[in-house]
C-alpha cells in the first residue's frame, strides 16, 4: 500500500484531503472547510513548498537514523568490552571517567554532528520508504553488527596483544621480561590477570608485605598500555562517525562531509579535547592517562582509521544475511552497497 498525498483549495476537495493519507490545503486561496480537513497548510500556496516539505522530512528521518546506526555501535561495543573487562580481567579497562567522555562523544556531539545535516537533492532520487518498516533497516543493522565486532577485535588485541609482564612499575621493567607480548609497553592489566598463570611467581613469604604482588608486578596506576586502549577506542568511534553519515551502504562516506560544517567541527573539537586528555599534565591524570609519544599516536590513528577500509569491507556483505530491522531501501535497492546519497523518510509521496 502506498502512501498517498492529494493537494486542494475548495470545500469539495474536502473529502479526497480528509481520506488521504497526507492532505495539503492552500493557505491563501483555500476555504476554512479544506484547512480544517487538511493535515498540512501550504501557507504562501507554492507547490514547490511541498517539494521542500517533503525533502526536510526525508532528511530528519534519515538524521535521526544516522544517530541510531552510529549511537548503537558504541553502545554495543562499550557494552560488551565492560562486560568482557568486568568477566575477565576483574576490572573494566576503561575509567568510569573516561567511559563519561565516551559517553558525552556519543550522546551529545554525535546528535549535533549527524541530526542537524541539510537536506539534498539526492534525497528526492529514490523512492519512498515502505510504510511499514521500522526504524532499523538490514543494511544499518548490518553495519552496526560488523563494526561492533570490528571494534572489539581491535580493542581485545590491544589489551591482550600488548604489555609485557615484568615486575616493575608504571611504564618502566626493572626486572627480567616474564611474559613476552607484541612491542616494549608495560602490561597494564591487573597482576592478578598476568601472573594467573605463571605458578610461583609470587611465593606466600611470610616476611613479605600481603600486597607485594601488586606493587612488584601490577600496574599501580597510569599506563601506556591502557592508555592507548582508551585513544584507540575513542579514535574509532570518531571515525566511525564519518561511516555513520551513510546508512544505505554508500561506499563513499566522505562525500559532502565538508559542506556540513558544524559536523567538521565537533570532529575537529573532539580530536583536539582527546589530545589535550592524553597529553596535558594534570588533565591526563584526572583521566587515567599517561603521555604518549608521536609513534604511539600515529599508531593509535592507523588502529582508528582502520574502521574506514573496514566500511568498504563490510558493505560487501549481503544485508539479506542480517536480521529485518526494518527502515531502510526497499529490499530490491537495499541490497546494493553502494549508490550516491539516498536518503528518505516513510511520509510522504508525490
Amino acid at each position: 500500500r502506498q502512501t498517498v498525498a492529494v493537494t486542494g483549495d475548495g470545500t469539495n476537495d474536502a473529502p479526497a484531503l480528509k481520506k488521504a493519507d497526507v492532505g495539503f490545503a492552500m493557505g491563501i486561496q483555500g476555504t476554512e472547510v479544506a484547512k480544517n480537513a487538511s493535515d498540512v497548510v501550504i501557507m504562501d500556496d507554492n507547490f514547490v513548498s511541498i517539494v521542500a516539505a517533503v525533502r526536510w522530512g526525508r532528511c530528519v528521518y534519515d538524521n535521526v537514523c544516522k544517530f541510531l546506526q552510529f549511537q548503537l555501535t558504541v553502545n554495543l561495543t562499550a557494552c560488551s568490552l565492560a562486560c568482557v573487562g568486568a568477566a575477565v580481567l576483574t576490572e573494566s579497562p576503561l575509567t568510569a571517567i573516561q567511559m563519561l567522555w565516551v559517553n558525552l562523544i556519543m550522546d551529545s556531539l554525535a546528535s549535533l554532528a549527524l541530526a542537524t545535516e541539510d537536506p539534498s537533492r539526492a534525497l528526492l532520487d529514490r523512492p519512498p520508504y515502505p510504510r511499514d518498516q521500522a526504524v532499523l533497516s538490514r543494511t544499518m543493522v548490518r553495519n552496526i553488527v560488523c563494526h561492533a565486532a570490528w571494534q572489539l577485535a581491535v580493542v581485545s588485541w590491544l589489551i591482550f596483544g600488548l604489555g609485557d609482564v615484568c615486575e616493575g612499575h608504571a611504564d618502566t621493567c626493572t626486572g627480567p621480561v616474564l611474559v613476552d607480548k607484541v612491542g616494549r609497553l608495560r602490561s597494564g592489566r591487573p597482576a592478578s590477570f598476568d601472573l594467573a598463570s605463571l605458578p610461583g611467581t609470587c611465593p606466600p613469604i611470610d616476611a613479605r608485605a600481603p600486597d607485594y604482588c601488586a606493587k612488584t608486578h601490577g600496574h599501580g596506576g597510569a599506563t601506556q598500555h591502557y592508555t592507548i586502549v582508551f585513544n584507540v577506542f575513542v579514535l574509532l568511534q570518531v571515525f566511525n562517525e564519518v561511516n555513520a553519515r551513510k546508512i544505505h551502504g554508500e561506499l563513499h562516506v566522505f562525500s559532502g562531509v565538508l559542506k556540513h560544517n558544524l559536523f567538521v567541527a565537533i570532529v575537529l573539537g573532539t580530536l583536539l579535547v582527546q589530545v589535550a586528555i592524553v597529553q596535558v599534565p594534570g588533565l591526563n591524570t584526572a583521566f587515567g592517562c599517561t603521555a604518549l609519544s608521536l609513534e604511539q599516536w600515529l599508531a593509535c590513528l592507523l588502529l582508528g582509521a582502520s574502521s574506514t577500509p573496514a566500511n568498504v569491507v563490510f558493505a560487501l556483505i549481503p544485508p539479506a544475511w542480517f536480521p529485518a530491522g526494518g527502515g531502510g531501501l526497499p529490499a530490491a535497492e537495499e541490497e546494493e552497497p553502494g549508490g550516491e546519497e539516498g536518503e528518505g523518510q516513510d511520509k510522504k509521496q508525490q
